[in-house]
């Protein structure tokens, strides 16, 4: 069917309670013009493949052209890519929306991560087995692999996903996300750190400083179980933050504060006084600190 519909770009499955695709539980599309695919309540979808094995056959038919995916309301879904997913195409996606996929256990695996180098927009919502962003990479020691990074991200958003413990390794931040504008976490309830990292190989005595240097929009709220912005001696830098909003964070020990330039500043120590208030500082270093667990909400007049 594929091969009588080369014009086609956009395809929406809606409110499909007996659909399960081919074979039972898989969908193949091999639409070589598809821009836009969404996907709504279709219970009974358990395995989502989005495959161009039909390039083995005829390389005039891939996913290439796929800008925006939308999947929603499908509550037996556990893997969105899988089979071989060493020739999927992703170049040119742009947008994701994942939202009420009840049984997935992470969005990306690590193939489909290294190859995302469009990706802009990261929604996600209501997830609520959601454990990880990116499945943890169990060929991470083979040196040879290319670095996960999403070169072109603008923003990423996450709400309602109670089982996610962090947003992204805190490698990502060495330069793989230079773009990102906005991040937005909500009611994530175990959520511990927004960058992870392992703390037992970073020297304490050592600070690592990161800049994000275009990061306009930063909230942090309802997360009652964060406890740092970064792993221990990590500071990061945003010098064009336009809009801080930190609430219903009682137990993160990162301080944030603002210097004369109207950076903000986000520093995680190994232990940090705090005597519950707002410190101003005339040095030109620092002018605002809030003191840890405190609610943030500032912006650029």
């Amino acid at each position: 069917m594929a091969q009588g519909l080369p014009l086609l770009n956009e395809v929406v499955l809606e409110d499909l309670p007996q659909f399960k695709g081919r074979d039972g539980n898989e969908i193949v599309l091999t639409l070589s013009s598809l821009q836009k695919l969404k996907v709504v309540n279709c219970p009974g979808l358990t395995s989502f493949i989005i495959s161009a094995k039909i390039q083995l056959f005829d390389s005039s038919y891939n996913l290439s052209s796929l800008k925006f995916l939308s999947l929603m309301e499908l509550t037996e879904l556990r893997v969105i890519w899988n089979g071989s997913i060493q020739a999927v195409n992703f170049q040119n996606l742009t947008e994701l929306n994942v939202g009420d996929c009840i049984s997935l256990r992470y969005i990306f695996s690590p193939t489909i991560a290294r190859n995302l180098p469009r990706l802009s927009l990261l929604r996600i919502f209501d997830c609520e087995e959601l454990e990880q962003i990116i499945e943890n990479d169990q060929t991470s020691s083979q040196h040879h692999l290319q670095p996960i990074c999403f070169p072109s991200l603008a923003e990423v958003s996450v709400r309602d996903c109670e089982n996610l413990k962090y947003l992204f390794p805190v490698t990502f931040s060495h330069g793989g996300i230079l773009k990102l504008k906005t991040i937005s976490l909500e009611k994530v309830s175990k959520l511990e750190k927004v960058f992870e990292g392992d703390e037992a190989n970073v020297s304490k005595d050592e600070e690592k400083v990161i800049h994000l240097p275009q990061l306009t929009d930063l909230k942090l709220s309802e997360l009652p179980n964060l406890m740092s912005f970064s792993p221990v001696s990590y500071h990061f830098v945003f010098p064009s933050l336009e809009d801080l909003k930190v609430e219903g964070c009682p137990n993160i020990t990162t301080r944030f504060s603002v210097d004369s330039k109207q950076s903000v500043h986000a520093k995680t120590q190994a232990s940090q006084s705090d005597d519950g208030t707002i410190v101003e500082e005339s040095a030109a270093a620092q002018e605002t600190t809030w003191p840890a667990g405190s609610d943030i909400s500032w912006w650029v007049f």
